[in-house]
């Protein structure tokens, strides 16, 4: 484990060190002596490392240990704090070379081993296990000293370039490959070698990738940067259920009216996709749409995002225009209404009753001409029987009314769907367009989606960041997915509201209680509207151990 360290001192004339400050617990264990050291002995920082105005950085040895630091100024106060750490450089260089198709190998300027990658070891057959530091080459494999191709990079002190080395292993095993060698110099000093090794295999690899990275280049390029987005339209409403052909039939007859609108959906359901497609089909649509989530957004902030702030109302206060002006001649879209404070839906109302509002801080009335569309995320009856919701403001935003189903009650959109995300997002990954397989489809079809059409865009997002080739199976979904399956096919669900037991027969207890968890999670994330820090503060975890749960269940958002 890597530690960061953080040393506070003084600089004074003599730079000494007056005060330690230690990271973890490990961290004072194991280098308290280092810095209570330089204390008690009133040492000159100068005498571990500069600080002066063109040097703030550099490293220090201690212990046979390298330390880099950097200075960073605190204050005026003449204090800085000073950053340490383990060099892991070597870690860090050892896992990108990892990640080469061909295999690398580096050695000393005595042809001893200092590193191989894991596609050299695959080639020339030496487990992960073998520790193969200091070894010579010659120990390593059965091959002539005189053709080698790293040795003879190291003999004469040149490059070696595409020779090929027949040789065997320390297990018997004969092994062609095709070698390019380097000589490593520090100045005029050799200091070592580094080979790089490709065999038939590896350049099969090499070229399969080349290929299709050059075709999905010259595709982006092609068809991507062509077309740039501008925003949403009535084409990007897909599906053909009942209910949603319905809403997008209401919508379009209203579009060309200049009447308030009021979107109806759950969470995912595309209300924003809706909101965009009425203002570009509408008379309005060569001004601006501005749209502002009214559950992201601190209730602090709410006003002066919508009205703007006036110079000298408040420390730091600038003249701004809000949402409001912004949109003039346009359309605002208040998102989630139902979570806006009372108190700031009363100025909003207030607002559109009088066509004219003020800044933050200000003493001038402007002029307001803008069309409200605004959505809620739960029935607006019931958001008014909760008063989460002003009558007077429902009334004169709720001109018309468009309820937007959820994906769950127009299942026979998900072909279509699919079709149409995994179409237009294949410019972004390498390996292009791809399908979904039909063990695939089954699990997306049993799936609740209580984030609607936003959540499956996310799972098959997930899904082509983890297929390497052009059908997404089973396992490339999240792993949620599946275990909602098998809790509709199990003949009694281990968390039934009916029973009052689990069904210990066919499952273990961690499982249990992982599905347990995975379901809470995804219940609570549902109820906050997939809000990371409002759904940690309600469960009482860190916001960081909430990610990690939701990595560790696959659960994607």
């Amino acid at each position: 484990m890597k530690h960061f360290f953080d040393i506070l001192f003084t600089v004074t004339d003599t730079y000494e060190c007056i005060a330690v400050e230690y990271g973890t617990e490990q961290t004072r264990t194991t280098y308290s002596l280092l810095f209570e050291n330089w204390i008690s002995e009133r040492r000159l920082i100068t005498s571990v490392f500069p600080v002066r105005a063109d040097s703030w950085h550099g490293s220090f040895v201690w212990e046979n240990d390298t330390f880099f630091y950097r200075v960073l100024p605190a204050s005026e106060d003449r204090l800085y704090y000073l950053l340490l750490r383990e060099d892991f450089l070597e870690e860090l260089f050892a896992q990108t070379l990892d990640q080469l198709t061909d295999g690398v190998q580096i050695y000393d300027r005595n042809g001893c081993a200092v590193f191989f990658n894991s596609t050299s070891r695959k080639i020339s057959q030496i487990p992960d296990t073998l520790d193969i530091r200091g070894r010579h080459l010659m120990d390593l494999f059965a091959l002539d000293e005189n053709i080698s191709t790293t040795l003879t990079a190291l003999r004469t002190q040149a490059p070696v370039f595409n020779r090929v080395d027949y040789f065997q292993t320390t297990a018997g095993t004969s092994i062609s490959s095709a070698n390019t060698a380097y000589p490593l110099k520090i100045g005029r000093q050799l200091i070592g070698a580094a080979t790089f090794e490709e065999t038939t295999e590896t350049i099969a690899s090499s070229k399969k990738k080349m290929d299709l990275t050059e075709k999905a280049l010259h595709t982006f390029q092609q068809d991507t940067l062509v077309s740039r987005f501008s925003g949403y339209s009535f084409s990007n409403v897909i599906g053909h259920g009942e209910a949603l052909v319905k809403a997008v039939e209401i919508a379009k007859k209203v579009a060309a009216k200049d009447s308030s609108v009021l979107l109806i959906g759950e969470t995912g359901t595309g209300k924003e996709v809706f909101a965009q497609s009425i203002h570009k089909s509408s008379p309005r649509r060569e001004k601006k749409f501005v749209a502002l989530n009214c559950a992201a957004i601190p209730e602090s902030l709410i006003e002066s995002l919508l009205f703007g702030t006036q110079k000298g109302s408040f420390t730091g206060s600038e003249n701004k225009p809000g949402f409001f002006e912004e949109a003039q001649g346009g359309t605002l879209f208040l998102d989630e209404l139902n979570s806006m404070s009372l108190a700031m839906q009363s100025k909003i109302l207030r607002a559109l009753q009088e066509s004219s509002f003020r800044r933050v801080g200000g003493q001038k009335d402007i002029h307001m001409d803008v069309r409200i569309i605004s959505s809620c995320n739960k029935d607006p009856f019931v958001c008014l029987e909760e008063n989460q919701l002003r009558k007077d403001l429902f009334y004169r935003l709720s001109t018309v009314m468009i309820e937007l189903p959820p994906l769950r009650e127009h299942m026979e959109d998900l072909p279509e769907l699919i079709e149409y995300h995994l179409k237009n997002t294949a410019f972004q990954y390498v390996h292009g367009e791809c399908t979904v397989g039909r063990d695939a489809f089954e699990i997306l079809e049993s799936y609740d989606w209580p984030g609607n059409v936003r959540e499956l865009f996310h799972v098959l997002d997930y899904a082509q960041n983890l297929v390497d080739g052009k059908v997404i199976t089973a396992r490339h979904l999240p792993a949620y997915l599946s275990v909602s399956k098998q809790q509709k096919e199990a003949p009694s669900s281990p968390f039934d509201e009916n029973s009052t037991s689990p069904d210990f027969r066919h499952t273990s207890l961690q499982a249990l209680m992982d599905e347990y968890e995975s379901r809470i999670l995804v219940q609570a994330l549902e109820f906050y509207g997939y809000n990371i820090t409002k759904t940690a503060d309600a469960l009482g975890l860190r916001r960081q151990s909430l990610q990690y749960r939701l990595r560790k269940y696959g659960i994607v958002i």
